[in-house]
């Protein structure tokens, strides 16, 4: 029985090892290992009750093993929380943004008129939208009265699925579109005129996990590989863009990974994520899994000062609404 408590430590211990690595390896490897990124939080609460018992059981060897997998794998968790002080207000300077994947509003229109409300009510300057729905099933004209902004871009390619939408109080300039080989997933990049400056909003959608009900085939872990390698791809594709960028950056959207992952870490290389800046709580978005994964972001470039992040809750999509305030440094 011991023998197999430090073969059990041990194998935790590496586990928690190749999590920390993966989003350092290759695209492809860390296509992989991907889903180590899903394990995290189930690691954290395993190893922690490991330890727990082995330090009662009063066996050292075992309970250090498990202990180092317990502060490796909370550490890797204190991506998905956050805990602020920060003290700075809002002013009439700030920026405010939204950005929501609204599941095509359940291609409802009282689905779009309610929550169209209730972002509203929050009086951002600019709102970035993934999963609008196609125009055939609720047309852009609609989505855009229930909003209101005087300036709109949608990507150019209008897909079956998964299209963007951006709308905003400001003036929008030189739109460039980023399109993905064999995906509907897609990038919009646009240069907002903000207060006599220049700020290049990013809205992104990744590569989808293919892990939904949707999906239809036998092999949900090898579907889940691939499509973090294209993630993976698309992830270094949109951080060269960013680092091209002549003007501080925002980008925002749906990532469809972890704090753990590769496509995460390439992004974060240049930019600031906002929820760990001025963030409180646990920071997950993806409603359908109790908000235990935190797939949506808001990041920004270092010129830029995060003053407020929120996320809402809400029964209009499958994702939380982000609610960002930044302002120029």
């Amino acid at each position: 029985m011991k023998r197999f408590s430090y073969i059990l430590a041990g194998f935790t211990v590496l586990l928690a090892l190749l999590t920390t690595a993966m989003p350092w390896c290759s695209p492809v490897i860390a296509g992989y290992l991907a889903p180590l990124g899903l394990l995290v939080i189930p690691l954290a609460v395993f190893s922690t009750l490991a330890t727990i018992i082995a330090v009662l059981c009063q066996s050292k060897g075992i309970s250090l093993l498990f202990g180092i997998a317990c502060l490796i794998s909370l550490f890797l968790c204190g991506k998905s929380w956050a805990i602020s002080f920060e003290t700075d207000k809002p002013n009439t300077h700030s920026l405010r943004l939204v950005s929501w994947n609204a599941e095509g509003f359940q291609l409802n229109k009282d689905t779009l008129q309610a929550s169209a409300a209730f972002i509203r009510n929050l009086h951002p300057d600019v709102i970035c939208l993934q999963e609008r729905p196609h125009d055939n099933l609720l047309h852009r004209d609609s989505i855009s009265t229930a909003f209101g902004y005087p300036y709109r871009v949608f990507n150019s390619r209008e897909d079956e699925v998964l299209n963007l939408a951006v709308y905003s109080r400001f003036p929008l300039s030189n739109m460039k579109e980023y399109y993905f080989p064999n995906s509907y997933n897609k990038v919009l990049q646009i240069d907002l005129q903000y207060e006599g400056r220049t700020i290049r909003l990013f809205n992104m959608h990744l590569q989808t996990t293919g892990m939904t009900s949707a999906f239809q085939g036998n092999n949900l872990l090898h579907t889940y590989q691939l499509n973090a390698r294209e993630r993976n791809r698309q992830a270094q594709l949109l951080a060269e863009a960013v680092a091209s960028s002549p003007y501080p950056v925002i980008l925002c959207g749906d990532l469809n990974d972890t704090p753990i992952s590769y496509a995460y870490r390439k992004l974060t290389g240049q930019l600031e994520d906002c929820f760990l800046e001025t963030g409180n709580g646990w920071g997950g978005t993806y409603q359908p899994a109790n908000n235990l994964f935190r797939i949506d972001y808001t990041f920004c470039s270092p010129e830029l000062k995060t003053l407020a992040y929120h996320l809402y809750s809400n029964c209009w999509s499958d994702h939380r609404i982000q609610y960002t305030i930044v302002t120029s440094l």
